[in-house]
């Protein structure tokens, strides 16, 4: 499987009385997915709020992409769970409402566990029996070695000798980690550029086949534009469209990942939807922390900077307030 171009990880809304919105969301993944140049869309993943949604709420959100999602495009779905049984049932689950692949989210991310992300037969274990159990094309999400449980290079190595894992989601923090990573393992998976922050352009350039980052929700055709010059057009081009249009966003929504607010980012980008008339309530659950109106403000300016918002337009645009 060629996995090339950008793979927008989109959001959950919410209804006032803290239901999934599936209404809303068939339009967001609908208005994602029209831009070109997409390999797919992911669901359920930490932009999604997977790790507020029940087991029920996932599989809606599935359904519910799948029936808005184009045909030819890949539905990629989020799956999550401390136990290796919960996360094959969440694996079977998805596949039945309708996902193509799995985004495999680690379960290690608990701290009497996270060593055995070094492993290489723990770690292979858990995607053997995904293989076998569920089926589908997987995707393996690295995190950065500050997360406390990246798995090891000997550990990916040993992944990707199982035929499901097509990918690697490398959110590995900075460019020289996903080079580390791209150089040992890009012959055997889609090494995939993953961050909301300026390393991106650098991992880009670096051979990527594409990206899968939540931040492309917004404005999704100009990020999709930076996936294409980068990996396959021009060096130029994809710097001026990284400075000028990914660069303010980066900064005001996903704070370069230097968290200097408590603000959920996925919150964050919420709100910019709501500014741009896409959404109607910027609300996430707890424990995210949601949008202040300092953020707000943030929001509004890098959203006119990069020319998404009109000025005649931001002054009413400024006034929703999350629910």
């Amino acid at each position: 499987m060629e996995i090339r171009g950008l793979i927008p990880a989109t959001l959950t809304p919410f209804t006032k009385d803290n239901q999934v919105d599936l209404a809303a969301l068939a339009s967001h993944v609908q208005r994602v997915a029209s831009a070109s140049g997409l390999f797919g869309i992911a669901v359920n993943g930490h932009a999604g709020e997977v790790l507020a949604l029940s087991s029920e709420e996932r599989e809606s959100v599935v359904r519910a992409a799948r029936a808005a999602l184009p045909r030819q495009l890949k539905l990629i779905a989020g799956i999550e769970s401390h136990s290796i049984d919960g996360l094959v049932r969440e694996g079977v689950r998805a596949k039945q409402a309708g996902a193509d692949m799995l985004l495999v989210i680690p379960p290690f991310d608990i701290r009497i566990f996270r060593h055995l992300a070094h492993d290489a037969a723990a770690s292979f274990s858990v995607f053997e029996r995904l293989e076998r159990e569920v089926g589908l094309p997987m995707i393996v999400f690295q995190y950065p070695e500050a997360a406390g449980c990246a798995y090891s290079i000997d550990a990916l190595r040993r992944i990707v000798e199982l035929p499901s894992v097509v990918a690697i989601k490398a959110s590995a923090g900075s460019t020289t980690k996903y080079a580390e990573l791209h150089d040992a393992l890009g012959r055997r998976a889609a090494l995939l550029a993953a961050s909301d922050a300026p390393s991106l352009l650098g991992m880009l350039l670096h051979d990527a086949p594409g990206a899968l980052i939540g931040i492309s929700v917004v404005g999704t055709q100009q990020w999709s534009d930076l996936v294409r010059e980068a990996t396959s057009g021009s060096a130029q081009i994809a710097k001026e469209l990284h400075n000028s249009f990914a660069v303010p966003l980066m900064r005001a929504i996903f704070e370069y990942h230097l968290h200097r607010t408590p603000t959920c980012p996925f919150g964050a980008t919420k709100e910019a939807l709501v500014q741009l008339g896409e959404f109607s309530s910027a609300w996430v659950r707890p424990p995210g922390v949601n949008v202040a109106e300092a953020k707000r403000g943030e929001i509004r300016a890098a959203l006119l900077q990069v020319g998404l918002l009109e000025g005649q337009n931001a002054g009413s645009a400024a006034q929703a307030v999350a629910v």
